[in-house]
């Protein structure tokens, strides 16, 4: 498995854990309400791995675009 692939199983993996967050708060599941959880997620996150994927996971689900 290459570092790509890693990277966007990290990004799957962060935007399922905010969608089931959300879901588990009984909250509404949007694009915003995503992006938002991730920015949330990124900000309790100490590891700077596990910052960069939440803010790509983040601009992904806002733009449908990442930089990484």
């Amino acid at each position: 498995m290459d570092i790509d692939e890693e990277r966007a199983m990290m990004i799957t993996n962060a935007v399922g854990i905010a969608v089931l967050e959300l879901r588990f708060r009984d909250e509404l599941v949007t694009e915003y309400t995503i992006s938002e959880k991730l920015e949330e997620m990124r900000q309790l996150e100490t590891n700077v791995i596990g910052k960069g994927v939440c803010r790509d996971a983040a601009e992904l689900v806002r733009s449908g675009r990442s930089k990484a």
